[in-house]
């Protein structure tokens, strides 16, 4: 019987860091962890590499009851999906970022309008690959609270940022009220949690965008710093370089981009280094929410489902935004 180690997400579904397991061969070890610990360890098997005392092994080599196994997915979780999924994944993210940055260089309106547009997909995205387990996402309230924030936020400026969060959970909770399926507590805090996301990022652009002095300035840094975090992570997550972790890589370089827009925009340098910080916070928090709602668990080394998951980040770190620019700037 051989001691097998475990690591990453294999460890998280196997719910131990190492297991003992019959086999004669690497290959037999393998089979018979797939067998232990189902369909989802097995796929994951697919892409990791296995390590027999110390040295690379292949799945003829003998085992003894006194050897050592590892099992090490890549760092992107190995989660087998199609190649062209990803790659329109990849380009829808990029051209939303380019329509967004463009968009920025007319009216307010405008890009506002299309930020709000993109909000929503995101919306509908992360319901339609919300997990279906425990709990129901409800899209109706929260679109209703992008809409409702806005407008209050446009009205009462920074003060509509509370306002617009409060009316949000009065949103989810009347529709829980005039929808049974919708009133399991889990469901309501899942909801809210979507509604409050979801507001605060419309609200929080348009008061960015709206300020006047240098709002446009500003929100073109902020799109700047998170479409590198968004486009980096993502494609270190669809390459699986060993060289970089996907879900720190973009984060760091957010904070790069954001000292690099400073510097070329005039801002005061260590106020954008800090706001660049808090923003890649927000996108570590903003994908573990998504995470949640998408997989049910908080893995990090989980591919999370969705054309727009690789927002889940940025619409939190747009969300906290014009609060870090005021308690900072």
């Amino acid at each position: 019987m051989a001691r097998v180690r475990l690591f990453a997400n294999l460890r998280e579904i196997a719910g131990s860091s190492q297991v003992d397991i019959e086999g004669d061969t690497v290959g037999a070890v393998v089979d018979a962890l797939g067998d232990r610990f189902g369909p989802e360890f097995r796929r994951h098997m697919q892409t990791a590499r296995l390590w027999k005392n110390g040295n690379e092994g292949s799945s003829e080599d003998p085992v003894h009851d006194d050897d050592e196994l590892a099992v090490i997915p890549p760092v992107s979780g190995g989660a087998v999906a199609d190649p062209g999924a990803r790659g329109m994944e990849g380009l829808l993210l990029a051209g939303l970022m380019l329509v967004l940055i463009v968009a920025n260089t007319f009216d307010t309106a405008i890009v506002v309008a299309f930020w709000v547009g993109v909000v929503a997909l995101w919306v509908i995205d992360l319901v339609n690959t919300s997990s279906d387990g425990d709990f129901s996402l409800h899209p109706h309230p929260i679109l209703a609270s992008i809409l409702v924030s806005m407008a209050i936020a446009n009205t009462l400026g920074l003060l509509g940022l509370g306002v617009g969060v409060a009316v949000s959970m009065v949103l989810v909770m009347g529709w829980a009220v005039v929808r049974p399926s919708a009133r399991d507590l889990t469901s309501i805090g899942a909801s809210a949690l979507g509604a409050m996301i979801a507001s605060l990022a419309v609200a929080s652009f348009l008061l960015s965008r709206a300020a006047a002095d240098g709002g446009d300035r500003q929100v073109a840094g902020l799109l700047i710093v998170i479409a590198v975090g968004a486009l980096v992570g993502r494609w270190a997550e669809v390459s699986r370089s060993r060289m970089f972790d996907p879900y720190l890589v973009g984060p760091v370089l957010m904070v790069v981009a954001a000292v690099a827009v400073a510097y070329l925009s005039g801002f005061d340098l260590l106020a954008w280094f800090f706001i660049g910080l808090l923003l890649a916070c927000a996108t570590i928090a903003g994908r573990g929410i998504g995470l949640a709602f998408r997989t049910g668990a908080i893995r990090l080394t989980t591919r999370p489902r969705g054309l727009l998951a690789a927002l889940d980040g940025p619409m939190l770190a747009v969300a906290v935004f014009m609060p870090v620019m005021r308690m900072i700037g």
